[in-house]
């Protein structure tokens, strides 16, 4: 299949830091190979900013130097240990100093190999499948409000205006030891990936983004009007958002 990519990423109109990061690698020529990584970072001063940074230079690298032609045991194998790479890395970092204590960042990855995408990710970064039907979301958060969701104990639109919604329960550097929800999924053509920060999910609901998405021509269009929309409606956090669209055969 051939692949378009783009992304992008705004500090929103409350913060003055934008502590979001991403990398988007391969799919020279439109090959259906290669990464985007997407991370969004937390702590004080600037340490949100420095671990996710260092979340999408370490995972970046760390994919780019491996052989990723193999199964999709190996594939996943490679993706897990990049995460794990990243997490002892700023997991060190954060308590290396005061400045830097505390910090962690979420992260969402996503390979694409050939047909088949495999996606990585902790905290609550997200990853959306759109096909001809539908745009549903493929991560799961780790946070407060979606173990509220799985319990029962809130419905999906108290959630959205829950006071505890942006806090998560899992995140690279936090703790010396993560694990990771990793999923494995075939591609057709038309599908898309979005993947994006919680400061575009928290201003747009599902149903605007895929209108928006839908409603321009190429992803730097839509990613750049998803960002522009979520800023109308408030900009109350760091807004990054990536797109992949496959186009069907080169």
């Amino acid at each position: 299949m051939k692949v378009t990519v783009f992304g992008n990423s705004d500090a929103g109109h409350i913060r003055e830091l934008n502590e979001d990061s991403f990398v988007i690698c391969g799919f020279e020529n439109g090959e259906a190979q290669g990464f985007c990584i997407l991370a969004d970072g937390m702590g004080g001063h600037n340490a949100g900013e420095v671990a996710s940074s260092m979340a999408t230079k370490i995972i970046s690298n760390e994919l780019a130097q491996s052989d990723l032609h193999g199964g999709e045991n190996e594939i996943v194998s490679q993706i897990t240990a990049s995460l794990d790479y990243a997490n002892n890395e700023i997991y060190r970092k954060s308590i290396s100093s005061r400045e830097t204590s505390g910090m962690g960042t979420t992260a969402v990855v996503v390979y694409i190999n050939g047909s088949t995408a495999y996606i990585a990710n902790i905290g609550d970064s997200r990853a959306y499948l759109i096909d001809r039907e539908e745009m549903r979301q493929i991560t799961v958060d780790h946070s407060i409000v979606q173990n509220l969701l799985d319990s029962g104990s809130i419905t999906p639109q108290e959630a959205r205006n829950h006071p505890e919604k942006n806090i998560i329960t899992k995140a690279l550097g936090t703790e010396p030891c993560e694990d990771y929800d990793i999923f494995e999924f075939p591609l057709r053509q038309g599908d898309k990936i979005l993947l994006c920060s919680d400061g575009l999910t928290d201003m747009l609901e599902d149903s605007r983004i895929i209108d928006i998405i839908r409603s321009n021509e190429s992803d730097e269009a839509a990613v750049n009007s998803l960002i522009a929309a979520a800023n109308e409606d408030g900009g109350k956090d760091n807004i990054t958002a990536i797109l992949i669209s496959f186009n069907g055969e080169e």
